[in-house]
């Protein structure tokens, strides 16, 4: 059985406005263009993962403005039964800002996104497979009962907690019942914050890993990657005993990452992986909207890819090994890659053809 993903996904309607810089408080600016997307962090990335390969499941909610929406997710490959169109509720908006270097502000309405529920969880995840994966966002509701439902069901779960929220450890999110935690090096901060006995290193080189592994350590869970812009990812992947002598997915992941075997110490029962970014050109770069976003898809898609392989180690701790975190984070990197040097959300997400012929070329 091929295992699935199922996306509890938020779901927008982009309004992106082209200007000379991000808007200053009190600044009135005029937009140079104006360009009217689908989008949403969950949506980008479900489509991310359905073009690199994954049987995606969406769960979300729009209203009836936002059904050319749920056409453009269909027609990317992934399944849109999930979604259910709401009477009196707009579809959420997404207001962007997008600079002439290709950086980005957003403004969120959430509306239809806030619909969703308990029982929207259930119900999807009546369908599912001991093993299947949970991906997450934090920009519906009920993210908490479907982490907890999706647990009861056997299920993976990759939480990428954006936007985060100050109040994720006092509000007793179930942070410790995830799989693997993606979160960009703001995001791990503000999280890390949260415990009082987490300590914060002044250390440029070393401070994300070492904030990272306490946080691992705290959580108990798989694995923690944390995605760094320009400047790659680290990921921080729990190893076991079945897993602790691996031989690498790819002996050239093709992005300046330091291997699994040379990233871990033999009495170290974490490894670090460091990634470091695409080769791409500078001058290439036009918008990095839904880079994360492609990022967290396009991993998760080559998780499922490497687990199908070997489908006997589904359900433990094995089957999420250093080797195949190191060589999802590559691949993802190259898809995120892509997708900066093209404009809008969906528009700018790869095939998984240009992906490949891009790792395999170190060439764009």
């Amino acid at each position: 059985m091929q295992l699935k993903i199922y996306s509890l996904a938020s779901i927008n309607i982009d309004e992106v406005y082209h200007v000379p810089h991000i808007v200053k408080p009190g600044e009135t600016l005029s937009s140079t263009q104006r360009q009217e997307n689908a989008g949403g962090k969950g949506a980008n990335a479900s489509v991310a993962a359905a073009r690199a390969g994954a049987k995606v499941h969406i769960v979300g909610k729009i209203g009836h403005d936002g059904l050319w929406v749920r056409d453009l997710l269909s027609s990317s490959g992934a399944n849109t039964d999930l979604i259910s169109v709401l009477d009196d509720t707009a579809t959420g908006r997404a207001i962007i800002q997008v600079d002439t270097h290709g950086e980005n502000s957003i403004v969120l309405f959430p509306g239809a996104n806030y619909k969703v529920s308990k029982d929207d969880a259930c119900r999807a995840f009546s369908q599912c497979s001991a093993g299947d994966w949970l991906l997450l966002t934090n920009e519906t509701t009920g993210v908490a009962d479907a982490i907890a439902q999706a647990r009861a069901c056997g299920m993976q779960i990759l939480w990428n907690p954006a936007p985060m929220t100050a109040d994720m450890v006092s509000s007793k999110q179930p942070v410790d019942m995830v799989d693997i935690l993606v979160l960009n090096e703001t995001e791990l901060i503000a999280l890390a914050r949260q415990y009082d006995s987490i300590g914060m290193t002044e250390d440029a080189d070393e401070k994300y890993t070492s904030i990272g592994r306490q946080v691992l350590d705290r959580l108990g869970i798989r694995a923690i990657i944390v995605t760094l812009g320009s400047d790659g990812s680290v990921g921080l992947v729990r190893r076991t005993r079945v897993n602790s002598h691996e031989v690498l997915v790819s002996s050239d992941s093709g992005s300046s990452s330091q291997s699994v075997a040379s990233s871990a110490k033999s009495d170290d029962d974490i490894v670090v992986i460091r990634m470091g970014c695409a080769p791409v050109k500078k001058e290439l770069i036009k918008d990095t909207t839904a880079a994360g976003d492609t990022w967290v898809g396009y991993f998760t898609a080559e998780l499922v890819r490497l687990q199908n392989a070997s489908p006997e180690s589904v359900g433990s701790l094995a089957s999420v090994t250093p080797t195949m975190v190191e060589h999802a984070m590559s691949f993802a990197t190259f898809a995120s890659g892509i997708a900066v040097t093209r404009l809008g959300a969906f528009p700018s997400i790869p095939e998984r053809h240009e992906v490949e012929a891009f790792f395999n070329s170190k060439k764009l």
